[in-house]
């Protein structure tokens, strides 16, 4: 936004930039924390630092086809490089992972009844490929409804959805509950 002289098009620029940030950061915020955890303030730096990119490159951003998907991609390389810049791996924290795990069985409709099967549903799902990691964070840990995720991936509803089910039947093998893989094809 480069549009210093004050007109009604900078203001415009504006307005909508506000606006999308109002309609994403939650989102966005929320899954940093699927990565990180709550640990001290990365996730509102991360959110921070994209929004800023976001913000020098906002015409750029409504040029795109879908500028869901360009922010969302602005936000995983900032991710990136705030992973990479601390001193230390960071293993997502307990909490959180206890959290995802909780919310995956909630919108899944799976109970996983020991210790064992829940670490081994939390490795699936590191495990799957970006897409379909994507797919099943943006659907079960944010509840994004299959337009919004998609939109976030740049990518049909169809393209998603057909993700989110290899994704489901994947995890099904992984932690060896066909039930999970048979849900997925009557969901469709």
């Amino acid at each position: 936004m480069n549009d210093t002289n004050g007109t009604t098009g900078g203001a415009r620029l504006t307005l909508t930039f506000d606006a999308f940030c109002a309609t994403h950061e939650r989102a966005w915020a929320n899954f940093v924390r699927t990565q990180v955890g709550h640990r001290d303030d990365g996730p509102e730096l991360v959110v921070a630092a994209t929004k800023e990119h976001l913000h020098r490159n906002w015409a750029l951003a409504l040029r795109q086809e879908i500028p869901a998907a360009y922010a969302w991609r602005l936000l995983k390389e900032h991710l990136a490089h705030w992973r990479a810049a601390q001193s230390e791996p960071i293993a997502v924290q307990t909490a959180a992972m206890d959290a995802v795990i909780d919310h995956f069985r909630h919108q899944a409709r799976i109970s996983l009844e020991t210790l064992p099967e829940r670490i081994g549903l939390m490795t699936a799902i590191l495990d799957l490929p970006e897409k379909q990691y994507d797919c099943v964070i943006l659907r079960y840990c944010l509840d994004l409804d299959d337009q919004e995720a998609a939109a976030y991936l740049g990518t049909s509803v169809a393209t998603y959805r057909s993700n989110l089910r290899h994704a489901r039947r994947r995890l099904a093998r992984a932690i060896g509950r066909p039930d999970l893989a048979e849900r997925s094809k009557e969901e469709q």
